[in-house]
């Protein structure tokens, strides 16, 4: 009877945590649709990206592809240091910048690293070749399209 008991109080327990876990669900899912929504408000109203919300009706429930673009947008601003409104701003200083002709480098002074000049196909070439592949196994290289100095 005590084993009948255990199991029959065991699964009532899983149940009630599968239905507490439902609802964090779909409180994580409303959260990050509403933060979702407060940054699209964001850059639109504090950035000037109108062009974002440019077309769409402002008295209904967004749409799926609205609410795919909310979504990408805050896994974006999750991924950048300063968030997707602070890269708006530092994208606008840079072409502000660039307008007025100055030059976020200036007083860098360029300068060649120490290395060593390598003979392609001979000796030491073939001996870094070989490090760097094994060592790239695993990597991935992303080529971002642009040119702000981001």
């Amino acid at each position: 009877a005590l084993d009948r008991r255990d199991r029959r109080d065991a699964c009532a327990a899983a149940e009630a945590a599968a239905v507490r876990l439902g609802r964090l669900d779909r409180l994580d899912s409303f959260d990050a649709e509403a933060q979702g929504r407060a940054l699209l408000k964001r850059l639109v109203d504090e950035c000037g990206q109108e062009h974002l919300v440019s077309g769409w009706p402002r008295d209904r429930a967004a749409s799926a592809d609205e609410r795919r673009l909310q979504s990408q947008l805050l896994a974006l601003h999750r991924s950048l240091a300063g968030g997707l409104d602070g890269y708006v701003c530092r994208a606008r200083e840079l072409l502000e910048a660039s307008r007025l002709g100055r030059n976020p480098l200036d007083g860098y002074r360029p300068s060649l690293p120490v290395g060593e000049t390598l003979d392609f196909g001979r000796g030491a070439f073939l001996k870094y070749e070989e490090e760097g592949l094994a060592a790239m196994r695993g990597a991935a290289f992303v080529l971002v399209a642009g040119g702000l100095g981001e």
